[in-house]
């Protein structure tokens, strides 16, 4: 069995031009289809790991019927997923054992105590926020439930913005204006932007890119009592279809909250699954929900499905790729199977002096898997090109497609494994040769 693994290694060496032709063919079809499989796997890599299994996006049908003959813009589309602020509160009430946030994200414009502005990037939020969704905090700490109750006017922002506000990253302590009030700072977070930003789907984004960094966090109470007004979209009853209102809220009639629990267990699940449900039918019967009771309740993998968050594009490109790699396959397979039929003499020579069939074949094979690991080595070069070309696409997604070390050694033992693949026929043939024929013929 040695001796036919170092025949195999030497048949690499003999009709290069052939075996050139087979590796960079190969390579081809191996670096398109990891492009794409780089991109996907990033696209659909868990944007909160350890955090994310335990978060469920929650929602209860408060919408208004619709009018006759007419659609309400959340029946089309991406599934409905805003609350009001007084649903969220009684949700929470009825649950206090469960933590829970309503968050909405919004555009802010901050002011230092020297009247260095920045616009950034904020969520408003109700309850622990910043442990639910790990955000990580550098100085200082959290707003308490205490500080959320009383309305107190606190915030955290992350470093970059301390540092552009206050000249130093630890603006601990320092007041900021903020609306029409000010609050105070009492926490700095390290960048905190998940990808995709499955927190705060809208319709205006796709939830992937830098843009989407949230800088700042407030409690929602605390910044609608200093009269901010939350720049994002909105459902109003009265207001027709939701979308980007500006400086115009109505607590009362306007969705504009998602709800996340913290649910640890599937007993949890089921619980506040039910209790939502619960809600509904209580709602719905005293006359204040106008649509039959419906409640429904996401896990982040399944938010992010129902979003449809990785591009349809992506998914198209990778049959795509996939396509390909199987034509440079087949092209390979052939390639290998003209340079083993060719050396038909040797094989039946080495057949006649007592080499069984197995050898033969692990002698073929060796040469197809090593053709393989050099296609997959000569791939990565390719690769590393097509992620940059993905990457001067400026889609908000293509800056996840980053080649990982980890990812690259999986698709490299897929690059052997291809390499046997196509080998294997090509060296059941040469195994079949009749020896007898092939010394006649030399």
């Amino acid at each position: 069995m040695r001796y036919a693994f170092e025949l195999g290694m030497r048949g690499l060496l003999r009709h290069p031009r052939t075996m050139g032709l087979a590796v960079a063919t190969l390579a081809m079809g191996l670096a398109a289809t990891m492009t794409m499989l780089t991109l996907l796997s990033m696209l659909s890599a868990d944007p909160l790991p350890g955090l994310s299994q335990h978060l469920y996006l929650g929602w209860v049908d408060s919408r208004q019927a619709p009018a006759a003959g007419a659609r309400a813009a959340d029946d089309v589309g991406a599934p409905p997923r805003l609350l009001k602020l007084a649903d969220v509160q009684a949700i929470a009430d009825a649950q206090p054992d469960i933590r829970q946030t309503a968050l909405v994200p919004t555009s802010l414009t901050l002011e230092g105590e020297d009247a260095r502005r920045e616009s950034v990037r904020a969520l408003l939020a109700t309850g622990p926020l910043p442990s639910m969704f790990g955000v990580p905090l550098l100085h200082g700490r959290s707003w308490t439930e205490q500080e959320a109750r009383d309305r107190a006017p606190v915030a955290i922002i992350d470093a970059r913005t301390s540092l552009r506000l206050f000249g130093r990253a630890d603006g601990t302590g320092q007041l900021l204006r903020v609306g029409q009030g000010q609050v105070r700072v009492v926490g700095i977070s390290a960048e905190w932007n998940p990808q995709p930003g499955f927190y705060a789907l809208q319709e205006s984004d796709s939830g992937w890119g830098e843009a989407l960094a949230i800088r700042a966090f407030l409690p929602l109470d605390s910044a609608l009592a200093i009269g901010v007004t939350p720049i994002s979209a909105q459902d109003c009853d009265r207001g027709g279809a939701g979308g980007f209102r500006f400086n115009e809220l109505d607590l009362g009639a306007c969705r504009f909250l998602q709800l996340w629990a913290e649910l640890p267990t599937p007993q949890a699940v089921d619980g506040f699954r039910a209790a939502l449900e619960r809600y509904a039918r209580q709602r719905h019967d005293t006359g204040a929900f106008e649509r039959p009771p419906q409640a429904q309740l996401y896990s982040v993998r399944a938010w992010l499905t129902a979003n449809r968050v990785v591009p349809d594009s992506v998914r198209l490109n990778l049959w795509l790729s996939l396509g390909l790699l199987s034509l440079c396959m087949v092209n390979v397979a052939g390639l290998l199977a003209a340079r083993f039929l060719r050396r038909g003499g040797e094989l039946g020579v080495r057949r006649v002096l007592g080499a069984s069939r197995r050898t033969v074949v692990v002698q073929c094979l060796v040469e197809a898997g090593a053709a393989g690991l050099a296609g997959g080595l000569l791939a990565l070069p390719l690769t590393l090109f097509g992620l940059w070309v993905v990457r001067l696409q400026d889609r908000g997604y293509t800056e996840q497609a980053v080649l990982h070390p980890g990812l690259y050694a999986g698709l490299l033992s897929l690059a052997v494994a291809v390499g046997l693949l196509v080998g294997l026929l090509p060296a059941w043939r040469a195994a079949r040769i009749e020896p007898a024929l092939q010394v006649k013929s030399l």
